[in-house]
């Protein structure tokens, strides 16, 4: 059973710990999104978890074509022009690419990057963190965390994860359906 555990808040650090470990036990893998790893410095994550930074992975966040326009193409014509003893040369040069070209049009995009913030937040969650791994359950591990898992509920399910609020009491897959609107128990409104 492969598990991500939402634990953005870090308040109940010593519990993700405590599943993490249970997880592990079991056989399975488990990888925590933090929301900052320096509350996580007190309360180490077990050999063979891994942590991811969220801030890290939305702030990093360009479209692919930008990506494919201003970084993979230019470095790949750099690397495939510049070879043999012109290697060095071509090592200077993608750095300076980096530095002087892509960087500084990249930093001046952002707001254009990031105008709608939720949709950021869902495509970094299926492209960094639901894309690469093949996740079966997606834990919510604190307040903070409920509300991005519920931006988030469509892109986890659609990826055929669960959401659940512990590891070890993940219910059906079937329970995940939506709550019928109205009355629960036959009651008078």
């Amino acid at each position: 059973m492969n598990v991500l555990f939402l634990a953005l808040g870090g308040s109940r650090r010593h519990v993700i710990v405590a599943e993490a470990e249970h997880v592990l036990a079991a056989g399975g893998a488990a990888t925590v999104l933090v929301g900052d790893p320096a509350r996580w410095r007190n309360d180490p994550l077990p050999e063979g978890a891994d942590m991811v930074e969220w801030r890290r992975l939305v702030r990093g966040h360009r479209p692919a074509v930008m990506r494919l326009l201003l970084d993979r193409v230019p470095l790949f014509l750099i690397r495939a022009c510049l070879r043999g003893p012109l290697t060095g040369y071509g090592a200077r040069l993608q750095a300076f690419h980096r530095r002087r070209v892509s960087r500084p049009i990249h930093h001046r995009l952002l707001r254009f990057y990031q105008r709608d913030p939720a949709r950021v937040r869902s495509r970094v969650a299926r492209r960094e963190l639901l894309g690469g791994r093949s996740i079966d359950i997606v834990v919510v591990g604190d307040a903070e965390s409920a509300v991005t898992a519920s931006e988030l509920r469509d892109v986890v399910l659609g990826s055929g994860a669960r959401l659940a609020y512990t590891a070890a009491h993940a219910g059906p897959a079937d329970a995940q359906a939506r709550p019928v609107a109205g009355l629960l128990g036959g009651g008078k409104p």
